[in-house]
């Protein structure tokens, strides 16, 4: 990889860290509020597909903006 795209490759890793950064709070956030519900409907039917599921959902989403942030650092690296 020529030195142009590999530096383009490092804006963007740095792009994708605050926005990995914000997911990871929003996700804390969010485990926050589930784990504040009362137990009755936390391990309710509707807190476990209901209110839990943009929890999941979010956590999903961190973990593939954390793989890409580390394809891409690995490609930097190569």
């Amino acid at each position: 990889m020529n030195e142009i795209r590999r530096a383009s490759l490092a804006q963007i890793a740095a792009m994708l860290d605050p926005l990995l950064q914000q997911a990871t709070d929003l996700l804390d956030a969010e485990r926050q509020d589930v784990s504040d519900l009362p137990d009755n409907i936390e391990d309710s039917h509707y807190g476990e597909h209901i209110l839990k599921r943009p929890m999941f959902e979010l956590s999903a989403a961190r973990a593939c903006l954390l793989e890409a942030v580390g394809h891409i650092r690995d490609a930097i690296a190569k």
